[in-house]
Formats: C-alpha cells, sequence, structure tokens
C-alpha cells in the first residue's frame, strides 16, 4: 500500500462527502519583555523579535519594549539587531501571559564595502557576486558528501467549514474524540491528525559520475491508512520530500519548476530589496526580501540571507503566494539554513562548500471548491555529522534507497538518543505526542476504515483482502459488441503471502460470446537490490490489433475503454511466455523472453501462404508465432520504491530513458515464420526555462523479413472521444501497419507562459497545452504481396491495411487548454495529410476536439 498517496487520497474522499465538528481554538497567548545591550544595559530599539518556526514577529519600541500576541505558540523565541548576535529563548507554550527579557552581545565583525551605482538597486550587487561565487559555494563543487539526517513528518486535516461540519462521517470522527483531543494551527484552526513519522538515515552523495544512496537505518510511524513500514520509510526519510538545492535556476516543487530566486534569471522574475545586515549563527549576512514580477508565476516570495564575506547564501525563507497558477495548493513554505563545511581530507579548515543543516517545509492543500477540506504538511530535517569529499567506491552506491532489516523496530533508547543528538528541539514535543494519541483514536473509528479502503482502490486499482489484493477494478466491466456484457475478477498476491513469490491471475465472461478467457501468471523474485526476477505467464484472451497492454505502455484506464463499444480488428489471442529480467548495473535492466502466441482474427482477414502465387495461393487467417527476445533498458538516474513486491518507478532527473529490444521468430520453436524483428524508444521530460515543459516519445522499428500485417507494425490509433497521449488521436486503428518506422510525439506545456499575461483570463489558472505527433513509415513490396483482394468464401472481402508513403510522413498537430476547473483538458487535434484515406469504409475525419481528466498542481 502506498501510505503517503492513500492519505492524500483519504482527504480527498473526505471532501467529496456532502461534509459535529472542529471548531476554531480561540485562545490567544501573550509575550512581553525588554531587550538591552548586555554591556551597557541600554535598551535596544526596533530589535526584530519571533517565534522560531513561525512567521509570527514583532519589533521592539524606542525603550526596547516589545509586546507579542499570537493564537500558537512555539517552545523557543528569537531575537536579532544590526550589530548584534541572534540569541534564542525557550518558553512555556502552555502560559497564555509571561514576560521574556534579552540581554544582546554585540559582535564586531566588519562588512565589506559595498558599491551602488548610480540608478541600480542596491541588492543586485551582492545578487551578482553571489552567482558569482557560486562555484565556491554551491553543494554541487563537492566530489562527495555524507551526513546523518532526521526527518519529522506530520499530516493532517485542516479548515473544517460549517458544511462539512454536518456531514455523517465527520460526526462519528468527533464522536469518537474528547473534548482535550485538539491540536490548533498558527491560524488557531483545529487539525485532525492522519499522520506522524520520524525516520534516521545516513544519506551519500558523490560526483562524476552522479550517484545517490540512503541508508535508512530507524522509522516509527502512526497514521491513518498506513500499515507498511517499509514503504513509508522509503516516501516519509532523508531527502525524499526536501531536498531543494536554490543555486538552481529552477526548483521542481509538485512536478512543477518555480524560478529560483537567486538563479542565473534572477532579474526576469523578481523584485529585491536590500533591508539590513543580520547575524546568522557566526555569519554576519546581507537581508534581501524579493517579491514576484507577476504573482501568477511559478515563483516565490520571501527573504534571503547572503554571507557578507563569502556571498554564500545562509539562510532562505521562501513562500509560493496564493496567486500562483497551483491547483490545491492554499500555500507552500520552505526555509534553510546552511552551514560550512570544511574538507575532511585536510587537515587544515579549508571551506569546501555549503551544505544544509535545518530544513522546514509546510504545505497546505485544499480541494476543489470554497466548502473544501484542507490538509496540512508540515516536516522537519536536520542534518549532523557532515563529511565531504570522501567518495564510497562505486559499488556502494547500487542500491539508492536501502532500508535496515530493524528499521521499524521499536527501540526507545535510540529515539532518546536521535533527539538529544541528531533531531533538536522540536522533535517529539506536546503536540507530537498528543498527535500519536488522536491517530491511535482515529483508526479505531469504522468510517474512516472505510474510506481508508476506498481510497486504497482509488490510487492502486486494488483492494487488499488479507494476503492477497483484488482487481485492478477499471478492467472489472465493459459492453462491446463481440462479447456483451463482459465482467472480469483478477488478483495478486501481496508481501504478507511471500515476498519471493507473486502470483497473479483474472477470468472473464461475455454474456454475448458465452466465453470465459484467463490469464496467469508467477513470478520468483531473487533479488531485490539487483531487481532479479523470473516468470511464466498464460494468456488465452481477445485482443484488439495494435492494443495490447505492451503497446500502450501500461496505460489502465485508454486499455479499459478500449473494450467498449464496436469492437474492430478482435482477434483471440492465446499466448504463453516465459521471462528473466535482472539489473545487474544500477539503470541498465536486461530482459530475456521467450514464447508463443496464437492470432485466430475474428474480423475477416486472410493473407496468402505462397504469395508468388498470386491470387491462386492457398489463403490462411490464422497465425502462431515462436518467439525469443532479448531487451536492454537504459534508464540513468532512475528513482524507485519497492512497494511490497512492486517495484514503483518515480522516473528519471533530465535524462532520456532508452529500450532497445532485438526479437527473433523461429521455426525451430514450432512458428510458422523466421524473422528479425527490431524496435527501438526514447522518451524524456525537457525543462525549458521559461518556455514550460516538453515531453518527447521517440520510437523506431525495422523488420527486414517477410511477414502478414498483423506481425509488422500496426500503428496505435485513437478514434475515441478520450484524448491519449503517445497515441494519433486523428487516427483509425490499424490504419496503417509498416515494416520499418519512426515515430514522434511531442507535448509541451507552456503552463502559465501566456494565459498569465491576459487580464481576466490569468484568474482562472489555464495552461496553453500543444502537441505534435508525426509518423514515417513504409512496407515492403514483399510484405504488401501477401495481402489478398479476393474475396472470402462468404462473399466478404478481407480486411486490408493501409501503408504510408515513405516520403510523406503521417502528421497530426494539437493544441488546446488544460486546468479547466482544474480537471480538465480540451484539445483540438488536426490531421494534417492522408486525408483521402477511406480504409475498409471507414471515413478519415481530419479535426476533432477530445477531452481529458486529469489531476496534477
Amino acid at each position: 500500500m502506498r501510505p503517503l498517496y492513500t492519505v492524500i487520497c483519504t482527504f480527498l474522499i473526505f471532501t467529496s462527502f456532502s461534509i459535529n465538528g472542529f471548531g476554531q481554538g480561540q485562545t490567544t497567548y501573550t509575550v512581553t519583555g525588554l531587550i538591552t545591550d548586555s554591556n551597557t544595559g541600554e535598551p535596544i530599539p526596533f530589535a526584530s523579535v519571533a517565534l522560531v518556526g513561525r512567521k509570527n514577529g514583532t519589533l521592539t519600541d524606542e525603550r526596547g519594549r516589545y509586546t507579542l500576541t499570537v493564537k500558537l505558540l512555539t517552545d523557543s523565541l528569537a531575537v536579532s539587531s544590526m550589530g548584534y548576535k541572534t540569541l534564542r529563548k525557550f518558553i512555556d507554550k502552555e502560559r497564555a501571559s509571561q514576560a521574556v527579557d534579552f540581554k544582546l552581545t554585540s559582535v564586531g565583525t566588519a562588512l565589506q564595502e559595498v558599491t551602488v551605482r548610480a540608478g541600480e538597486n542596491p541588492a543586485w550587487r551582492v545578487l551578482r557576486q553571489l552567482r558569482k561565487n557560486r562555484s565556491i559555494n554551491d553543494r554541487t563543487r563537492l566530489s562527495a558528501y555524507e551526513y546523518d539526517s532526521y526527518v519529522k513528518t506530520d499530516i493532517g486535516l485542516t479548515h473544517v467549514t460549517d458544511r462539512m461540519r454536518k456531514n455523517p462521517l465527520i460526526k462519528k470522527i468527533n464522536q469518537a474524540m474528547s473534548k482535550h483531543d485538539s491540536i490548533v494551527d498558527d491560524e488557531g484552526h483545529r487539525v485532525l491528525p492522519l499522520l506522524a513519522s520520524e525516520s534516521v538515515s545516513r544519506y551519500y552523495y558523490r560526483d562524476n559520475p552522479s550517484r545517490k544512496r540512503e541508508d535508512i537505518r530507524k522509522t516509527r510511524i502512526r497514521g491513518v491508512a498506513v500499515d507498511d513500514a517499509g514503504l513509508s520509510s522509503q516516501l516519509l526519510g532523508g531527502t525524499n520530500l526536501v531536498n531543494q538545492n536554490f543555486y538552481d535556476n529552477y526548483i521542481p516543487i509538485l512536478g512543477k519548476d518555480f524560478a529560483s530566486p537567486i538563479g542565473d534569471n534572477w532579474r526576469n522574475w523578481y523584485e529585491f530589496y536590500l533591508a539590513d545586515t543580520t547575524q546568522i549563527g557566526d555569519h554576519v549576512c546581507y537581508e534581501i526580501q524579493f517579491d514576484p514580477k507577476r504573482p501568477e508565476d511559478l515563483v516565490f516570495k520571501g527573504k534571503a540571507w547572503i554571507d557578507t564575506t563569502t556571498f554564500a547564501l545562509c539562510m532562505i525563507e521562501t513562500k509560493i503566494g496564493s496567486g500562483a497558477n497551483l491547483n490545491y495548493v492554499k500555500g507552500l513554505t520552505i526555509e534553510q539554513e546552511l552551514e560550512a563545511t570544511y574538507d575532511s581530507t585536510s587537515n587544515k579548515s579549508v571551506t569546501a562548500g555549503w551544505l544544509p543543516i535545518s530544513i522546514h517545509l509546510t504545505a497546505d492543500l485544499t480541494g476543489v471548491g470554497k466548502q473544501s477540506l484542507g490538509l496540512r504538511a508540515n516536516v522537519t530535517l536536520r542534518n549532523n555529522n557532515i563529511i565531504v569529499n570522501r567518495p564510497k567506491p562505486m559499488l556502494f552506491y547500487e542500491q539508492p534507497i536501502e532500508p535496515s532489516d530493524t528499521a521499524a523496530t521499536a527501540n526507545d533508547a535510540y529515539w532518546a538518543s536521535v533527539q538529544k543528538n541528531l533531531a533538536g528541539s522540536d522533535s517529539l514535543n506536546k503536540e507530537d505526542l498528543k498527535t500519536r494519541e488522536i491517530i491511535g483514536k482515529l483508526r479505531a473509528v469504522p468510517a474512516v476504515k472505510a474510506a481508508e479502503s476506498v481510497g486504497q482502490v482509488l490510487i492502486t486499482g486494488f483492494y487488499k483482502m488479507g494476503i492477497i489484493d483484488l482487481g485492478p477494478y477499471p478492467y472489472l466491466f465493459a459492453v462491446n459488441s463481440i462479447e456483451g456484457l463482459r465482467t472480469r475478477i483478477g488478483f495478486r498476491t501481496n508481501e504478507s503471502f511471500s515476498r519471493n513469490w507473486i502470483f497473479r491471475g483474472y477470468l472473464a465472461y461475455g454474456t454475448l460470446d458465452n466465453r470465459f478467457k484467463y490469464g496467469a501468471e508467477i513470478n520468483y523474485v531473487f533479488s531485490r537490490q539487483k531487481w532479479t526476477i523470473a516468470g511464466v505467464t498464460i494468456n488465452r484472451d481477445l485482443e484488439r490489433l495494435g492494443l495490447t497492454p505492451e503497446l500502450i505502455g501500461g496505460n489502465r484506464i485508454f486499455y479499459a475503454l478500449s473494450r467498449f463499444g464496436r469492437y474492430r480488428g478482435t482477434y483471440d489471442n492465446f499466448q504463453k511466455e516465459a521471462f528473466f529480467k535482472t539489473e545487474p548495473i544500477r539503470g541498465i535492466l536486461l530482459t530475456a523472453t521467450i514464447g508463443s502466441r496464437a492470432f485466430d482474427p475474428l474480423f475477416p482477414f486472410h493473407y496468402r501462404e505462397q504469395p508468388d502465387m498470386g491470387d491462386a495461393s492457398p489463403l490462411r487467417s490464422d497465425i502462431f508465432d515462436a518467439y525469443w527476445s532479448i531487451e536492454a533498458r537504459l534508464a540513468r538516474k532512475e528513482k524507485y520504491l519497492m512497494d511490497g513486491n512492486e517495484r514503483i518507478t518515480l522516473g528519471t532527473k533530465r535524462a532520456p530513458i532508452l529500450t532497445i529490444r532485438y526479437t527473433r521468430g523461429a521455426k525451430s520453436l514450432g512458428g510458422q515464420f523466421n524473422y528479425d524483428r527490431l524496435t527501438l524508444r526514447a522518451q524524456q521530460s525537457l525543462r525549458i526555462g521559461v518556455l514550460g515543459r516538453m515531453n518527447y516519445l521517440l520510437s523506431a522499428g525495422y523488420i527486414p523479413s517477410t511477414l502478414p500485417a498483423p506481425l509488422l507494425f500496426p500503428h496505435i490509433g485513437n478514434p475515441t472521444p478520450l484524448l491519449t497521449t503517445n497515441t494519433f488521436n486523428r487516427m483509425q486503428y490499424y490504419e496503417f501497419v509498416s515494416d520499418r518506422f519512426v515515430a514522434l510525439h511531442l507535448q509541451h506545456r507552456f503552463e502559465g507562459l501566456l494565459f498569465n499575461r491576459l487580464p481576466g483570463i490569468r484568474k482562472l489558472n489555464w495552461r496553453l497545452i500543444a502537441n505534435f505527433d508525426a509518423l514515417w513509415g513504409s512496407q515492403s513490396e514483399a510484405n504488401k504481396s501477401l495481402e489478398t483482394s479476393k474475396p472470402l468464401p462468404n462473399g466478404a472481402r478481407s480486411i486490408r491495411f493501409g501503408s504510408l508513403d515513405p516520403d510523406t510522413p503521417y502528421m497530426e498537430v494539437g493544441y488546446g487548454i488544460d486546468n479547466i476547473f482544474k480537471l480538465i483538458r480540451i484539445q483540438a487535434i488536426h490531421r494534417l495529410n492522408y486525408l483521402n484515406n477511406n480504409m475498409n469504409g471507414i471515413p478519415t475525419d481530419k479535426f476533432a476536439l477530445k477531452a481529458s481528466a486529469t489531476l496534477s498542481f
């Protein structure tokens, strides 16, 4: 089970109910005091007083006195003023009123001279110097580094409206909670905890070539919809959630690219103000405030503190504005504090680069509409025991994430040591302990358990029932012209059954053809570290030419919908395979397969067995194919997680995924044909700065042998109203078949580049999207000669497959609007050529409007 995703899905299910409940906490706290110089005793006017970990703060008056009134206290207060060291003191979070005085110590650090040019913003000079010194200060200059990392994550529901308080589910939750079970956020809203976790790991990085590894040493998790500590530790531990490097030009968050305020293009995105100099730890820093030039852009607002001597980034506080073109996000803040590191290979104190020692992330999510619930996530990270420039051997980094066998084992003494030496003062305070108590009570509420189950099904497609998972549910029902009402039930075993043996299977039945269909698979996992697995499969079912699960890349929804309606190009497929796959080197997955398949068409199709005889050749409709294949998949820097017995890929970081496959058809294995088949595939997501993101899929195939059309390359058409990427959306099913081809699918998301600049439209948060699809292909004369125009015994003519002119590519272009109501995408598709290709009585439409629905930030 995927806990983080299921927690979020549970939140979405709560919002979907016709949502007594959470009240508003109105308690206020007041802290007063006097700030003076420790040497002279003189009051310090206009000193900054702020709660540590919160945005609440104030300034002292002319007499050095301050009054701070808030709805929620943290456990410490910080005071800073120009020329003095920052001082922190603990305060009592439970007291409504208290007095705390500070005596600040002056610091005599001399500032570098700052030359201000006439008419120039004085902050620009500091930022230019920061970029100039990046090669000295940025962590990427290090050949290697490692450190101990502590991460605390809390997720809870908040912002319950009056309408939601009438919901029966919320009422049942409140019946299970006592009056003392309440936690209040910094806005005074009560929070319903869903998840609380802590994780300790050792993180390793080396450069040239870039490699990462994280050894998860200990994890403890309490939460709703969480029952897998192994996967949870991978999702919530270490640097998976908070590892932003603001020296980069763009910061990836929630699948979007935010322009960094200290990146190369800082002047294009931000307005800057040089505010003051401030003491941050042992460093005197320039304080620079930044605001977006256009609030709708994917940018931040906040403050950065830059060391006055090295021009290194010491600390940064960023916040995503409410006007940003981002879905479901009410607010998001990231706070980082960095420290200089010293070369561990040298006896001298040589500064080697700056690494983050403290990171705090807060995200407030909301559903669609003003009456939706809110979801708040808080992540706190502490790094310590840093070692730099001591790279490990390459083999050490082969397993990127390695949970300890005892990661989830309880050990109170271990956690007491962590809180003392690594986690810091904000680990497991009174609020955290109360959170864990509430979660324990919440998991016992039957209505919450039901919401967990529904969320699990929506996210994974399976319902977990003991040692097996039932599903996937998109395939449960279909209605088509061949099978009538088709019902299907499937299952897979999970890690509770075995961590090595995996069984999968399904059974389907059609009321019109009165036939059972089935599939079964047995796998054995030899190694998770190098992902080595072997298996055998058997499958007997109806398929549509050109639309097998392998060809459409695991798109379950498209594959399920393709079984509805008129089921053209259907054939009975009986396939058996045995396979072995292994990843001997990280990022290189090798697969060997041997198998056979029987093709028996349910549509009028015949081919010539002896094409040199012309129309006198005997005809045949069925095909028996026996083959073996080898495949290599290269995915450099690919990230993945282990979810029980399933390996979940998280994609690559700006690197293409390359796949090459060779297949040999062999009569010696019992098949009808000897043939060779070569396919290549490359796909990647490209970041193009202010222009947005572009995704491409480039594929090619070559068959030098003479084969019937079903064994060649039937290109994937999509005549349905559903928009599907990486298909030809104005091409009919199996309209064109090739024995050699090159296909290109380009999709570009402009994000808010254009619409954010149009008055009136920019408030809608629409996003422009465009695509271009092209196909170069052809068939040899030998393959064309296998087709027959001779009438079949029943008088029908055999289906004929079109072929492309090798000098003229098939082309489509599309453009449309994404993010309508934060969900809908409508796109216009134009077919540019082959407009008179009326094959098999199916007209060609050169234009269509198509739609799809996706949940994305």
